[in-house]
């Protein structure tokens, strides 16, 4: 609680600051003249969406400079969403929060590579501002104030200083805090770089089953609320499931399931539909409908997963006919998959149900 409040003073602070400080500009901009005054409030409009830009073309660059690959981000109303392989641009609210998602491709040196990625944002932004207050400073001490600079430098600093405290906000951790979660070793950033771990081996190659269960139970106990708490329930699920351990893996599966009220829609989809293979796996009829209406949507795209789920639907139900050309669509969609570990786990699955 003490934390929160905390955060929010500073948060409070930092907003007050910057309305502050862009009235000072503008006061001495509309002393200077109209001219000055419109650059002035020109340089604002540029900020809001050049700065979070910046920010976090920091962080993609650091994430590629470390071998990872970008997924998704959001920066203003701009977002970049991993399609089929490919990252395609399109549009999102500006009143989101900002965010980059990276997937390492290979595992080891996790922590130096994740301590690289998360302060990419912050090295960029500072040294942003830096040459932005740097080049106003000069210009004026010649006598050429140039209020465009000028008005570059509230929210500059806003973002720059917003990100460098280590807080929590409602929209979650900043950089600063996420780092210093890391090099402490806090348990959310130790269980974060242990999921960045598998993931990047299963990018590089091994499947679920391949890597070592220590990997994925050697983590510390987190709180329910916290995203990696279920982001560690569901490699487990599938480590399980690709061993044939199907009580473990419907354990583990159900637990995920029991966090509908930590977890977003699409992720829900996401768990209702592996609960829908579930059951078809245990011939539960009932349960694989009334688990299937939550999903729909999900199932009748085109990923790999949903032909995979279907075509044991089907394979269980009767409807064999079906089963050759769900997985066959399967396989195809498969092409798309850049992390290698997960083709070979979802063709493992695949393999498993009959055609006839």
């Amino acid at each position: 609680m003490r934390k929160r409040v905390l955060s929010n003073i500073c948060a409070i602070l930092c907003t007050v600051s910057l309305a502050v400080g862009f009235l000072a500009v503008f006061y001495f901009a509309w002393n200077a003249g109209t001219a000055e005054t419109v650059k002035a409030i020109v340089a604002l409009a540029v900020s809001l969406v050049l700065v979070p830009i910046l920010h976090e073309l920091g962080h993609i660059a650091f994430a590629s400079g470390t071998n990872m690959e970008i997924v998704y981000a959001k920066f203003f109303c701009f977002r970049l969403t991993r399609k089929k392989g490919k990252l395609r641009l399109g549009l999102a609210s500006p009143f989101g929060a900002e965010e980059t998602q990276a997937i390492p491709k290979t595992g080891g040196n996790m922590k130096k590579r994740a301590k690289a990625y998360t302060l990419g944002g912050l090295i960029v932004s500072g040294v942003e501002t830096a040459v932005i207050l740097a080049g106003a400073i000069i210009l004026s001490c010649f006598g050429k104030s140039n209020f465009f600079l000028w008005g570059l430098v509230p929210y500059s600093s806003y973002l720059l200083v917003l990100n460098a405290l280590p807080l929590e906000y409602g929209s979650g951790k900043t950089d600063a805090l996420v780092y210093r979660g890391i090099q402490k070793g806090y348990d959310a950033e130790k269980t974060m770089l242990v999921a960045m771990e598998i993931q990047g081996r299963l990018y590089a190659g091994e499947s679920f089953a391949q890597i070592e269960e220590e990997l994925y139970y050697g983590v510390p106990q987190l709180v329910e609320d916290e995203p990696l708490f279920a982001v560690m329930l569901d490699l487990r699920y599938r480590y399980h499931l690709e061993r044939e351990e199907y009580e473990k893996a419907a354990s583990n599966l159900n637990r995920l399931a029991s966090l509908q009220e930590y977890l977003p829609d699409s992720e829900l989809e996401k768990v209702a539909a592996e609960l829908v293979y579930m059951h078809a796996l245990h011939g539960d009829r009932e349960r694989a409908d009334a688990c299937g209406k939550s999903c729909e949507a999900y199932l009748a795209g085109d990923t790999a997963q949903a032909k995979r789920i279907l075509a044991a639907y089907s394979y269980a139900f009767g409807k064999t006919d079906a089963v050759p050309v769900l997985k066959e669509l399967a396989e195809s969609a498969l092409s798309y998959e850049r992390m290698e570990g997960v083709r070979e786990f979802e063709r493992t699955l695949l393999s498993r149900i009959p055609t006839a």
